[in-house]
């Protein structure tokens, strides 16, 4: 037997494991929706991230062609990964998606309380605080801009030499 050919035994054994690539792939991906969904991101960082996800996941298939397939590309090892991608994403990443609009809910309730609770009182003393001390700066500062009155009988920095 050539040895570019498998045996079938061998190319299910590859096929199962490229299975669990694909489930390792679909946690993966899955911490990545978790975090978006509990705290929003920007496109262009969702675009990253996608694009760093997808270059892992073509690191991790070329190491997986060069040590278990002889270093030759199968299209059934591709298949069988996302296979795995998307039972993982319909099985265990439906239960954690759900799980982690629960998680959004609880953090957007805690962020609100605590910015109407800490924040706002802190920023809104601070203010008043600070617009406190720029008037009676600012009353001070005007209050010395006034000039020597000038009349007959008084005098101001009269020289006595």
């Amino acid at each position: 037997m050539p040895d570019y050919i498998f045996g079938l035994q061998y190319e299910t054994k590859l096929f199962l494991l490229s299975f669990l690539i694909g489930l390792v792939f679909g946690a993966v991906y899955d911490v990545l929706r978790i975090v978006r969904i509990v705290k929003k991101h920007h496109k262009c960082v969702v675009f990253v991230e996608d694009f760093a996800f997808v270059v892992f996941c073509a690191f991790w298939y070329f190491l997986f062609s060069t040590e278990l397939a002889r270093g030759q590309i199968r299209f059934f090892i591709l298949i069988g990964m996302f296979i795995g991608f998307i039972v993982y994403l319909l099985t265990v990443g439906s239960l954690t998606e759900r799980l982690a609009t629960g998680i959004r809910t609880v953090y957007e309730k805690a962020e609100a309380w605590i910015k109407r609770k800490i924040i706002t009182p802190i920023y809104t003393k601070l203010k008043n605080k600070i617009v406190q001390n720029y008037l009676s700066l600012r009353k001070r500062i005007k209050s010395r801009k006034k000039g020597l009155k000038v009349g007959k009988n008084v005098v101001y920095n009269k020289d006595n030499n």
